[in-house]
């Protein structure tokens, strides 16, 4: 990363960055190049593909409907209800 490439990157970032901040950004920058050469340097031929650090399988449980209160106690504590639901008051004409 050089200081011009920096100063275009604020530019379209709307940063304002002051010298030292620079300094620091561009240090950063330079040890994230010097680690990527080192890996780069890896021989990784014979390294099968990884998608997930973790093998993953269905991590979602079933989705079962569980009716925790009896329908005739919800029902009793509504105002107006039917055989199965709660009927509210009409607020769009």
């Amino acid at each position: 990363m050089t200081i011009e490439a920096l100063k275009d990157l604020q530019e379209l970032n709307k940063l304002a960055l002051t010298p030292a901040e620079e300094e620091t950004v561009l240090g950063i920058f330079e040890q994230m190049e010097r680690r990527e050469k080192g890996l780069l340097s890896l021989n990784t031929e014979d390294t099968e593909v990884m998608v997930h650090v973790m093998p993953l399988s269905n991590i979602l449980r079933e989705d079962v409907r569980v009716q925790q209160f009896p329908l005739e106690d919800l029902l009793k504590s509504s105002p107006e209800h039917t055989e199965d639901s709660w009927q509210v008051p009409r607020l769009v004409k």
